[in-house]
């Protein structure tokens, strides 16, 4: 779409209105801009034809378009969270460093998995990768690899036996909280 954009001079005759109709959806400081974005995608995604009809902006096209763009800056907003590094809770949380040996001690139980996996031979070394390092199912990686389903889960049950058995002590640390423990 997009192309010449004339004709986003229609929508434009009505911009205090649809200011107003962004700020009914709640109070909000950012109304221009979201005006403004909702400008950027008519131009983007649609033309003249879905949005002018005899010289005048369809106006249920408009609401609907305003509303989005306001939702999604919204649902934006609400993943990023600022935090002040005046505020008391901030310098709590750099102080606590239970969540940091959290982090450092589950990485040394991934480092022991990695080290432990140096035993195996290649094809259970690439088949656990495959499986633990990406978002594939048993079945997705038996249809790209034509490797038979029941084979692949036989394999990583008996992988997953032969860990337990190698690390359950640095298991069981890491469950406690030890991380110094584990080798």
């Amino acid at each position: 779409m997009g192309g010449e954009a004339g004709w986003l001079k229609y929508a434009a005759k009505d911009h205090k209105k649809w200011i107003k109709i962004v700020n009914s959806f709640g109070k909000t400081n950012v109304a221009e801009d979201i005006v403004q974005e909702a400008y950027m995608v008519l131009y983007k995604y649609t033309d003249e034809k879905s949005v002018v009809q005899n010289g005048r902006v369809n106006q249920g096209y408009m609401f609907y378009t305003l509303r989005s763009v306001y939702y999604q800056y919204h649902k934006i907003k609400k993943r990023i969270q600022v935090t002040s590094i005046d505020d008391e809770g901030y310098t709590a949380q750099i102080q606590d460093n239970i969540e940091m040996d959290e982090e450092i001690g589950y990485g040394s139980f991934l480092q022991l998995v990695d080290k432990s996996m140096e035993d195996f031979n290649w094809y259970d070394r690439k088949l656990w990768k495959l499986y633990s390092q990406t978002d594939m199912s048993i079945r997705k990686i038996a249809a790209e690899t034509s490797i038979s389903w029941v084979s692949i889960f036989n394999s990583l049950k008996n992988i997953k036996q032969i860990l337990k058995e190698k690390l359950s002590e640095d298991y069981e640390d890491f469950k406690n909280e030890d991380y110094e423990l584990l080798k």
